[in-house]
């Protein structure tokens, strides 16, 4: 016997709904992840294409803007670092 004539479960859109959209951002977060591991430079700011010498360059400006190296060390080394990248 139907008690309220079939219209109990009116409630079931609502997981039929949630649960495809929770699989498809599930996926989405496992591919950023995967990407985001496999991407150039070790630096976690690094971007695509971002070579080696530039996260070298990125952590010399962390090392002086924490006032680990002075400026005329900053600039000497940056020269060392590019006169490096000429000779390849």
């Amino acid at each position: 016997m139907m008690w309220d004539y079939g219209y109990g479960a009116w409630w079931m859109w609502i997981p039929a709904v949630l649960v495809p959209l929770l699989i498809v951002a599930g996926i989405v977060v496992a591919i950023v992840f995967a990407v985001r591991a496999t991407r150039t430079g070790s630096h976690p700011s690094a971007g695509w294409g971002q070579t080696e010498t530039d996260s070298a360059r990125r952590i010399l400006e962390d090392r002086l803007a924490n006032g680990e190296i002075t400026p005329d060390q900053f600039r000497e080394l940056l020269e060392t670092l590019e006169a490096g990248r000429r000779k390849r």
